[in-house]
């Protein structure tokens, strides 16, 4: 039989295998998963693709992640907004006020610190006394010389007399009044004002502001003025206001229903007697409460007198007006002093 070497080796290789397949099979399981290696080596390129992919992601991750954080932003930005928004509302209505208030500030202060030290002297009777006279009568009563001397007085000193309105309009804008300004009252509208007060004050050039019991006058009642008196006063440059209806009721002491009857039918016959009146009140007796001051401003009154002694006026308080009160009993050095002394209280 030839042996040809060729075959011999080839037959050595096969049985070389076969005793390898048969024998050492773990080194042909090693050499089973080591022949993969190439496909292990081949996974990676894969994987680096995928890696790849993902550095190609990053860019897009990037951008929803900024899109997202803008998402967030956006979803709880309401929440924050709102948050924003109240303390922004908080600072805007702590702010508000401020800017409202700061006009305010520049104008209240005008009306409420304005002050003027005015006179305002309250007679009643200007004549002579009745035979029959009480205490109260003598102490409401200046006799008509007294009365002019008194006027002499205040024209030698310099004084000008103003109305009530004058005043008013003095301390709610700052129009000038002159250098010393006095105002003189006449309560209740007796006729002696018509026959004693008037020609007085005409001789001295002066104006008065006469306070008118709405009742006794509309009926005609002795003692009283009648209504074309009061016109002829008004029509001369004198000044009226209302006093209440009857006088009967110290206002500040009466319910409500008092009160208006007393106040708003007096009003209505200034109104209906005197054309473009300007709305004046004395307090009956000074008697007023919280009710009659808003009764006054209700009905459009401008000034309201009280029978509290002083002068400063104020304007913060234009239906509280001082006053200071002329007694009959008093001669000439008194009338000087007291005039003086409230003159110059506080």
């Amino acid at each position: 039989m030839l042996r040809s070497p060729f075959l011999l080796t080839v037959a050595a290789v096969v049985l070389g295998l076969v005793g390898l397949t048969q024998l050492n099979t773990p080194v042909m399981q090693v050499l089973s998963f080591a022949t993969p290696t190439p496909t292990a080596t081949a996974t990676p390129l894969p994987t680096n693709t995928l890696t790849a992919t993902p550095t190609r992601t990053q860019t897009p991750t990037r951008t929803p992640t900024l899109t997202l954080s803008a998402t967030a932003t956006a979803t709880f930005s309401p929440t924050a907004n709102r948050k924003a928004t109240r303390q922004a509302r908080a600072t805007q209505t702590a702010a508000a006020p401020t800017a409202t208030l700061t006009p305010t500030a520049t104008h209240t202060p005008l009306p409420v610190a304005r002050s003027a030290r005015v006179p305002i002297l309250m007679y009643h009777h200007v004549g002579d006394l009745p035979p029959d006279a009480d205490a109260l009568r003598k102490s409401l009563t200046v006799s008509s010389e007294r009365f002019n001397e008194q006027m002499k007085f205040l024209a030698e000193q310099g004084y000008t007399t103003i109305h009530l309105a004058e005043l008013v309009n003095h301390l709610q804008t700052g129009a000038p009044l002159p250098e010393k300004p006095v105002i003189l009252t006449f309560d209740d509208g007796y006729d002696d004002a018509y026959f004693n007060v008037f020609p007085t004050l005409k001789d001295f050039g002066f104006k008065g502001t006469f306070f008118i019991i709405g009742a006794p006058t509309d009926y005609g009642s002795p003692g009283y003025m009648r209504w074309e008196q009061i016109l002829e006063l008004y029509e001369n440059g004198m000044e009226i206001g209302a006093h209440a209806l009857t006088h009967r009721y110290n206002l500040g002491q009466f319910r409500a229903s008092i009160q208006d009857s007393e106040i708003i039918k007096g009003n209505q016959l200034m109104v209906d007697h005197l054309p473009n009146w300007t709305p004046l009140f004395s307090y009956p007796s000074g008697s007023y409460n919280q009710y009659t001051l808003g009764l006054l401003k209700q009905l459009g009154y401008i000034a309201a007198v009280t029978t509290k002694q002083g002068a400063l006026q104020t304007s913060q308080a234009p239906l509280e007006l001082r006053r200071i009160r002329i007694r009959g009993e008093w001669n000439t050095s008194q009338f000087l002093y007291w005039f003086n002394y409230w003159s110059s209280r506080p």
